[in-house]
């Protein structure tokens, strides 16, 4: 049996990647027309602080740029069959969003390296959207090259992770309650329901803010 070598700390692009087994990691991908080029490059040009860099970039995708075919409920699907059939083969699938532009993936206990695993979600779903939509020409990309990845330091960040998945689609306007979204994992924590919503009631304001300080 092959043993997977997890690299640790190393830089690909603009930012730092941690590919690691001891940590639950959460990992973001995108279509490749989800950001414009512009101002991705003025990002790039006005920060290079780690987490200013990924804020901003979050924003961005929340606006909803590009084409936003995961919005469409079978392009959803596929990702999401995806995700839930590499569980307990690959990783321990833990939450996830699928955003109408963007994805989100919590997981622990990985059994391949970060590249390998987003090289299978993206070539496995760019095929079967692909067929779906039947509007791709030839070489045309699907998925924006590399991801961007957050390692969880504790049970207090696992939960704030939650948090944002769960909250995502509320925090980019896309509903009001995130069980109103249907492509998120959110659903599968129908027993805490009420907690879930009191915890949004609580906090929201602070999501708002946050919204706002970045425009």
């Amino acid at each position: 049996m092959t043993t997977t070598e997890f690299r640790g700390w190393y830089d690909r692009g603009y930012l730092p990647h941690f590919d690691t087994d001891k940590y639950p990691q959460m990992l973001t991908y995108r279509l490749a027309d989800s950001l414009p080029r512009q101002a991705v490059q003025q990002i790039l040009r006005e920060t290079d602080d780690d987490p200013e860099r990924r804020a901003r970039f979050e924003k961005l995708l929340d606006n909803g740029h590009g084409s936003c075919v995961l919005k469409q409920r079978g392009c959803a699907e596929i990702v999401i069959e995806n995700l839930n059939f590499h569980d307990g083969s690959l990783y321990r699938l833990l939450d996830w969003v699928v955003m109408p532009n963007h994805v989100h993936a919590l997981y622990d206990r990985p059994t391949v390296s970060m590249d390998q695993l987003v090289g299978s979600w993206k070539s496995y779903t760019s095929n079967q959207i692909k067929k779906r939509l039947g509007t791709f020409g030839d070489g045309e990309r699907l998925w924006k090259a590399g991801f961007h990845d957050r390692y969880v330091r504790d049970e207090h960040h696992l939960c704030n992770m939650q948090g944002y998945l769960f909250f995502n689609p509320v925090k980019a306007g896309l509903v009001d309650n995130p069980f109103d979204w249907p492509f998120s994992s959110v659903h599968d924590h129908g027993e805490h329901r009420d907690s879930i919503e009191r915890w949004w009631r609580r906090w929201k304001e602070r999501f708002w803010e946050a919204r706002q300080s970045r425009k």
